[in-house]
């Protein structure tokens, strides 16, 4: 990030908090955030402690995400009066104008946000008098954020490979606050990795906007899966959400399988509807048929697998009888679980202009009924699995680069465990 020392004279707020709202990219880009801090010379305390400078990365994926910004705002402003807030991810890049809020000094978009340590410490250290400093946006891109610190940290972690879509999905507006898809830089991925393995990370979950589209010249999601595969300390290898198509399945899915390479055998696919009408609608690139193909082929060449997805229940078009189609096809198929969200009309979205939404008590009626199929299918995943023997990785140390670990444990006594926690 390059985040220049702080001189030693210069009497500047000392400490920094980081809110995070919304997805794994903007989880990994947090950390990030973070490590350039403390490089920068701050110290990274937690949110609810309070600080002099809080960093708030943004959602605009829901009204509700926007809305949750906002409050967390609100709320630091009034525990910490005298703090300085800025603002940066997608709400910031989508809406600005609505974040010029109490203590809000700096609203950074996403262009900016691998720059966002050095515009905070430039801004105090040349004591500029203005109440507001707007850096949405910028004639160049900066640099990607990436891992650069030395601190602990947890067992499990993001690792973005990816950013931006261009699927124009009718009901998203993040392409409008992420930009066209564009990769990380393969050797860059590889070089974070090892950071994070080197800081206690066991577990890498591969994640970006939208993975589907991640290709560089030294290849593809396969092939950053294989360099993963070769780091020492890194235990296990998880894709994150992705969208159909997925096109290099059978490879994945020959990994998945072997016991010997470190990729876990799951997949969470957004489906969004079983219904054709609904998808068509939604502007998504399938049919209901395509997809459930490429489910089916998971689970025959990789048994056992979990596959997972998204729904969304009460888009406009989807009458009763299709919301029943999209039920009934989900209670029959193979996946492993489902999460379930109400439709909600996003204002700069093709949906919010669309007529035939199901009134609301309708849409919410659905989810709930979702939900509850939800959680027979997932139970039905699980009893699968009862009698069958399967590698742990506990997430937490037991002392410094100590780690429990029962290698083989049965899923069924695993379960009851579970359970009486």
């Amino acid at each position: 990030m390059g985040a220049s020392m702080r001189p030693f004279f210069v009497d500047m707020p000392s400490s920094v908090a980081i809110y995070t709202l919304g997805c794994r990219v903007n989880a990994f880009e947090s950390a990030c955030i973070a490590d350039s801090a403390r490089l920068a010379g701050f110290d990274v305390v937690d949110w609810q402690k309070g600080a002099d400078i809080g960093i708030v990365n943004s959602c605009a994926l829901t009204t509700l995400a926007e809305a949750k910004t906002r409050q967390e705002i609100r709320i630091f402003a009034r525990k910490n009066p005298q703090s300085k807030i800025a603002i940066t991810g997608c709400y910031a890049q989508t809406d600005p104008e609505s974040l010029k809020l109490e203590n809000v000094k700096w609203i950074v978009g996403n262009k900016s946000k691998a720059d966002i340590v050095n515009i905070i410490s430039q801004d105090l250290q040349n004591e500029m008098q203005n109440d507001f400093c707007n850096v949405l946006l910028e004639k160049t891109s900066a640099p990607d954020l990436s891992a650069c610190g030395n601190s602990a940290l947890s067992d499990r972690m993001n690792l973005k490979i990816q950013d931006g879509c261009d699927n124009a999905c009718s009901y998203c507006i993040i392409p409008r606050a992420r930009g066209v898809p564009r990769s990380m830089d393969f050797d860059d991925i590889v070089g974070n990795a090892k950071n994070l393995v080197e800081r206690g990370v066991r577990e890498i979950v591969l994640t970006g906007i939208n993975i589907s589209k991640f290709l560089t010249t030294k290849g593809g999601l396969v092939e950053v899966i294989d360099a993963l595969n070769e780091i020492k300390e890194l235990v296990r290898i998880r894709i994150g959400s992705i969208e159909p198509p997925l096109l290099p399945l059978e490879a994945i899915l020959e990994r998945a399988k072997d016991s010997s390479h470190k990729l876990m055998p799951h997949l969470h696919i957004s489906a969004q509807s079983f219904s054709d009408v609904v998808l068509e609608r939604m502007r998504r690139r399938y049919k209901a048929s395509e997809f459930l193909s490429m489910l089916e082929k998971c689970v025959s060449l990789c048994p056992d697998i979990a596959v997972g997805g998204d729904i969304i229940c009460g888009h406009p078009a989807e009458i009763q009888s299709e919301f029943e189609k999209t039920k009934a096809i989900f209670a029959s198929s193979p996946m492993a679980y489902m999460h379930v969200f109400t439709f909600s009309p996003r204002p700069k979205t093709l949906a919010y202009t669309m007529r035939d939404v199901p009134p609301v008590p309708e849409r919410k009626a659905r989810a709930d009924e979702l939900r509850e199929v939800a959680k027979e299918v997932k139970m039905r995943f699980v009893k699968s699995q009862f009698g069958k023997k399967r590698k742990l990785l506990l997430e937490h140390q037991i002392s410094s680069n100590t780690y429990l670990h029962i290698p083989i444990i049965t899923f069924q006594l695993l379960f009851r465990c579970l359970k009486k926690v």
